[in-house]
């Protein structure tokens, strides 16, 4: 029997900014003396979540500031960075914004989520985010498709923390077993959803090779859930 909810990570899952955030990182790091390239900068910031996911599951409960300084320094030590971490914090997150990116669709979102609604799957958000997911689905189009809406700002956990999965159960009457997450983040979003009992499937890339997850497929674009699915 396949999934009666499917849950989905926001950024970059479903909604991307343009530019990009991880464009934005390389760019930022060029302009505060620290040039890498993009390639550098997308590897050590999938890295940090694998690294900084494994080790903070290990330790769980731990809060989102735990987590966030984790993947944070993990991410800086991964582009040799570790002494220039807590110079580059604060005017790296200064000039992510001063860089005022649009949001735009992440390619095929839009036909995915017109054809999950249309086959009757219920379909929620479960996002690391700044307080304003809802918002921002609102501002493409998106939100009346969802269920729920679950921030890790609002809610005060953050994944991979499964307790935020766990609400997300709770909030539908859903057993594990009946949901599938999608994200971009394997440690977040497959280990995460993995330590909630929850199957995932990784919105995957090249640059990394996690280690297996039971449950976890890959797909390479949004759209080819549906081969996974019907």
């Amino acid at each position: 029997m396949g999934p009666k909810l499917i849950t989905f990570d926001f950024g970059d899952t479903l909604v991307t900014s343009d530019p990009p955030y991880l464009d934005r990182m390389a760019l930022a790091l060029g302009e505060l003396g620290c040039p890498r390239s993009l390639t550098e900068v997308t590897r050590a910031y999938f890295e940090a979540d694998v690294w900084a996911a494994t080790e903070m599951l290990q330790r769980a409960p731990f809060t989102p500031e735990e987590f966030q300084t984790r993947f944070s320094d993990t991410f800086f030590e991964a582009l040799g960075l570790a002494a220039e971490a807590e110079r580059l914090r604060g005017p790296m997150q200064r000039k992510l914004i001063e860089l005022r990116p649009r949001r735009v669709m992440m390619p095929g979102a839009g036909e995915l989520i017109l054809r999950l609604h249309s086959l009757g799957y219920r379909l929620g958000i479960i996002s690391n985010n700044d307080g304003r997911t809802r918002e921002k689905c609102r501002s493409v189009g998106i939100e009346h498709f969802f269920s729920f809406i679950l921030d890790s700002t609002q809610e005060g956990v953050m994944k991979p923390d499964p307790r935020i999965f766990q609400r997300a159960l709770r909030l539908e009457g859903a057993e594990a077993a009946e949901v599938l997450h999608v994200g971009d983040l394997y440690g977040c979003d497959v280990m995460g959803a993995a330590a909630a009992g929850i199957p995932a499937v990784w919105l995957g890339n090249d640059l990394i090779s996690p280690p297996a997850v039971k449950d976890c497929r890959r797909i390479n674009g949004l759209l080819d859930l549906l081969g996974l699915l019907l």
